[in-house]
């Protein structure tokens, strides 16, 4: 209990909004993560402005908290200039860490603007130790892990990852991903929003038509999953060596930001004080849930994950709308209900599609109630409508009140001048935090007229507009008097002052970067490489295109004959899986090593670092996501980087032509069906039925089944699970 005394932990919070951020921060947060108005993995979130930001930021220095920025989404080569001037910005409000997911973005950030502390998002798929020796490679300093790990398999990582000085940071609040982020492509497909861009649909909360025991059509959620919950194992994460517990929600308002973020300051000062700790808090399950699973960490993947409603689990069914009159604001149920005085109420849709909030002021008759709706509609109040209330709706009001008052106190400013006719004027700023010395350009001179005093030094030194300071006292009893310097010598020594306890140390003009450019011929021609992934139904003389390439399963069950069998096959070309997780990338690394040391292509970062370092010719597979120039070149210093396939979620009328030098290959996929999710999950008993509860090793090994889904537009996706890979999910085209 007492080693706990001896380490801090992060508790970094979601802030969607100016609100959500407020109340993080009251809530006792060390950190929250927010994002502005683009290039953030969560475009639905209100997000905040420039200006927003500023203030923000603000609040949480004065309350030991930290603000990090979200641009965790692939950017293209025409994108870039726009991010680098909201970057600008962000680091003028006071912005000095980031969370990436493009690797041409983290390119930019270690080589141009290395001030700023760059963290690796979760959509960078990192589950192994190679992984985190390949983001090491950028600077990164604190790596957020998959969602998918287990305890063990988490304490493995922050062991590596500390020996590297790089932090861990895990998920244990909120929302899942059926798919491994980052690796999902599902939303792109099924409506052309990419989830890679911030703005996926989360398709994988719908209902899909599925064949039932009378092999008729029914209507499942088949890839929904609870949310996650580790508050009743938070000292078996906190023993992993963990550095940052991250709670999910951005989209989320600022009462379940409270909520969760204040039950998790009292479990982490728990922990922290050798104390025991709660195994639930009635705070988490009074906003919004899916209700909870703790599937992953403890390495139970089950049926149990899973959830067959979207429906919040934190709202309580009253009654059925019967009728409703807006002229008269009168709201009818099935139902006779008691209501206090503004009783709030949550309607929404049969198929669970908000419509509206509001209170039911006053009693008419029996089943009649007096409605004040509040916001704007977001669609018709109609009979058959669910009425639903929560017991925190009133709990918002006080919440709201507390974070309203929060505003930022400017910081004190103190002003020492001193000097002498001839010699420079010395300025010594002193902030609470911080205290500089400055010195004039040009030496004090004997005053014509208007000598410096404190009236004319006060005048000057004042004008602090908009930043955080405000001006307390001036010194200038070593000051000879009747001395004189120009106002503009004033104004340029307040404007460095203020910049410098700013800590503004970056010149805003290297956020203008040069362009990767190549002398690529424009008509360049693509390598194409034809997929297969069992080599002994391939003919050993067949070839197609310019390269057989076999696909490793994620799970190598047998290495040695593995092995032998590519070694024996000289024109095959390995492919390794996105996903190779613990003892499955230990035996992928393995294999390669006991390779011929023949050219591979690998989806996965932690190979490539491998192959890199053995001095092994290597291919960024379609894992990858590069989809811009600096991505490129951000794999150049890395020795055996040879050709690349360019993310094939994206056409290049999209993202624009990609700047690749003429000893890079470029590569395309002859005959790959994409996956569009790739999950540790079993999919195929939520489909077609499986008697086997939990999906374990051997399921892994030895599944080989299918199974058919079909979107109410009438678009059928196939959930494939082959022996040695995980599940994935395909389209069918028509």
């Amino acid at each position: 209990m007492n080693a706990r005394k001896n380490r801090n932990v992060e508790l970094l919070s979601p802030g969607g909004d100016a609100d959500s951020v407020k109340a993080a921060i009251y809530a006792g947060a060390d950190a929250v993560y927010c994002g502005l108005s683009t290039f953030n993995a969560r475009q639905r979130a209100s997000n905040l402005t420039l200006q927003e930001l500023e203030q923000l930021i603000r609040i949480a220095e004065q309350k030991n908290c930290r603000i990090y920025l979200t641009l965790n989404t692939l950017v293209f080569d025409h994108e870039i200039p726009e991010v680098l001037e909201l970057l600008k910005g962000a680091y003028q409000a006071g912005i000095r860490v980031v969370i990436v997911q493009d690797l041409g973005l983290l390119h930019i950030l270690k080589t141009y603007l290395k001030e700023i502390e760059v963290h690796a998002s979760t959509q960078l798929t990192t589950h192994n130790e190679g992984q985190i020796s390949f983001l090491s490679r950028f600077g990164v300093s604190q790596i957020n892990l998959s969602r998918e790990l287990s305890f063990s398999e988490i304490k493995s990582l922050c062991s590596v990852a500390h020996q590297k000085k790089i932090k861990v940071e895990v998920f244990v609040h909120g929302a899942f991903c059926v798919s491994f982020s980052g690796q999902c492509y599902f939303s792109s497909n099924l409506c052309g929003k990419s989830g890679n861009k911030g703005a996926c649909v989360q398709p994988c909360r719908r209902e899909y038509a599925v064949p039932d025991a009378k092999n008729k059509k029914e209507l499942r959620t088949v890839f929904n999953l609870k949310d996650n919950f580790v508050f009743a194992d938070a000292d078996k994460l906190f023993s992993t060596g963990v550095d940052s517990l991250k709670i999910e929600g951005r989209i989320k308002k600022f009462l379940y930001v409270y909520n969760v973020t204040s039950a998790w300051r009292e479990q982490i000062d728990a922990l922290q004080a050798g104390n025991d700790i709660k195994s639930n808090d009635t705070r988490l399950e009074s906003v919004f849930n899916r209700k909870f699973t703790s599937g992953y960490v403890n390495g139970s993947l089950g049926e149990d994950m899973f959830i067959d409603t979207s429906r919040d689990q934190s709202l309580k069914f009253i009654a059925n709308v019967t009728g409703y009159w807006a002229d008269n604001k009168i709201l009818s149920l099935d139902k006779d209900i008691e209501v206090n005085e503004d009783f709030e109420i949550l309607i929404y849709t049969q198929d669970f599609t908000f419509i509206c909030k509001g209170k039911l002021t006053k009693k008419i008759t029996a089943q009649q109630y007096l409605f004040n709706i509040e916001h704007k509609l977001k669609g018709m109040v109609n009979k058959g409508h669910q009425v639903f209330t929560q017991d925190n709706l009133n709990a918002a009001n006080g919440i709201k009140s507390k974070i309203d008052k929060m505003h930022w106190e400017k910081v004190p400013l103190r002003i020492f001048v001193s000097g002498r006719v001839g010699t420079k004027l010395k300025a010594v700023f002193t902030s609470p935090q911080k205290s500089i010395t400055l010195f004039s350009e040009i030496p004090l001179t004997t005053a014509s007229k208007r000598p410096l005093d404190n009236e004319t030094l006060f005048s000057q030194f004042s004008r602090l507009g908009s930043s955080q300071f405000i001006l307390e006292n001036i010194d200038s009893s070593e000051l000879e008097q009747e001395s004189f310097i120009p106002q503009k010598e004033l104004n340029r020594l307040r404007r460095e002052a203020v910049d410098k306890l700013n800590d503004s140390t970056i010149d805003v003009s290297r956020f203008t970067i040069p362009q990767p450019e190549y002398q690529s011929p424009p008509a360049k021609r693509h390598k194409k490489a034809f997929f297969i992934d069992d080599i002994s139904k391939h003919c050993a003389s067949e070839r197609m295109g310019d390269a057989t390439v076999f696909v490793i399963p994620n799970r190598i069950k047998d290495v040695e004959r593995t092995t032998a069998l590519i070694n024996e096959n000289k024109h095959i070309t390995p492919f390794f899986s996105s996903i190779l997780i613990d003892e499955d990338f230990k035996r992928a690394s393995e294999l390669l090593m006991k390779l011929d040391r023949r050219m591979i292509i690998t989806d996965n970062t932690g190979i490539a670092d491998i192959a890199s370092r053995s001095g092994i010719q290597w291919i960024a597979g379609p894992g990858f996501n590069i989809v811009n120039s600096y991505a490129v070149e951000s794999l150049l210093d890395m020795k055996g980087f040879c050709g690349l396939f360019p993310s094939p979620e994206f056409s290049e009328k999209e993202r624009g032509p990609i700047n690749i030098p003429t000893h890079i290959d470029r590569w395309v996929a002859l005959n790959l069906q994409p996956a569009l999710m790739t999950t540790r999950q079993c999919l195929i008993r939520n489909i077609s039925g499986c008697s086997k509860k939990i999906c374990d090793d051997t399921c892994l090994l030895n599944c080989d089944r299918s199974a058919t889904v079909t979107t109410s537009q009438g678009k059928r996706y196939r959930v494939i699970k082959k022996p040695g890979f995980y599940t994935i999910l395909t389209r069918i085209i028509n």
